[in-house]
Protein backbone atom coordinates (compact mmCIF):
# COMPACT_ATOMS: atom_id res chain seq x y z
CA UNK A 1 0.00 0.00 0.00
CA UNK A 2 2.64 2.09 0.77
CA UNK A 3 4.26 2.43 -2.83
CA UNK A 4 0.75 3.13 -4.38
CA UNK A 5 0.35 5.89 -2.04
CA UNK A 6 4.04 7.22 -3.11
CA UNK A 7 3.08 6.51 -6.82
CA UNK A 8 0.15 8.39 -6.70
CA UNK A 9 -2.12 5.15 -6.72
CA UNK A 10 -0.45 4.37 -10.57
CA UNK A 11 -0.48 0.81 -10.11
CA UNK A 12 2.31 -0.03 -12.59
CA UNK A 13 5.09 1.78 -10.17
CA UNK A 14 3.68 -0.93 -7.69
CA UNK A 15 4.31 -4.24 -10.35
CA UNK A 16 7.87 -5.29 -8.94
CA UNK A 17 6.53 -5.00 -5.24
CA UNK A 18 3.71 -6.95 -5.99
CA UNK A 19 5.05 -9.78 -8.00
CA UNK A 20 7.67 -10.15 -4.87
CA UNK A 21 5.20 -9.86 -2.50
CA UNK A 22 2.55 -12.55 -4.02
CA UNK A 23 6.15 -15.40 -4.39
CA UNK A 24 6.81 -14.47 -0.69
CA UNK A 25 3.38 -15.71 0.12
CA UNK A 26 3.43 -18.81 -2.71
CA UNK A 27 6.77 -19.55 -1.01
CA UNK A 28 4.73 -19.37 2.33
CA UNK A 29 2.08 -21.42 1.21
CA UNK A 30 0.00 -18.72 2.34
CA UNK A 31 -2.05 -18.91 -1.15
CA UNK A 32 -2.06 -21.24 -4.02
CA UNK A 33 1.55 -21.69 -5.93
CA UNK A 34 0.05 -20.07 -9.69
CA UNK A 35 2.05 -18.94 -12.75
CA UNK A 36 3.30 -15.53 -12.41
CA UNK A 37 2.40 -15.34 -16.61
CA UNK A 38 -0.83 -16.31 -15.17
CA UNK A 39 -1.16 -13.44 -12.27
CA UNK A 40 -0.30 -10.96 -15.08
CA UNK A 41 3.42 -10.62 -14.77
CA UNK A 42 4.90 -12.46 -17.57
CA UNK A 43 6.91 -9.15 -18.78
CA UNK A 44 8.51 -9.11 -15.46
CA UNK A 45 9.82 -13.16 -15.15
CA UNK A 46 13.56 -13.96 -14.51
CA UNK A 47 15.19 -16.79 -14.53
CA UNK A 48 15.29 -17.09 -11.01
CA UNK A 49 11.60 -17.31 -10.26
CA UNK A 50 10.79 -19.20 -13.85
CA UNK A 51 12.59 -22.29 -12.64
CA UNK A 52 10.88 -22.31 -8.72
CA UNK A 53 10.62 -26.05 -7.40
CA UNK A 54 7.55 -27.31 -6.39
CA UNK A 55 7.03 -27.92 -3.20
CA UNK A 56 5.63 -31.27 -1.91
Amino acid sequence: MECLRRSGYESAACRQSAKAYLECRMDRQLMANEPLEKLGFKDLINEKSEEKPEKS
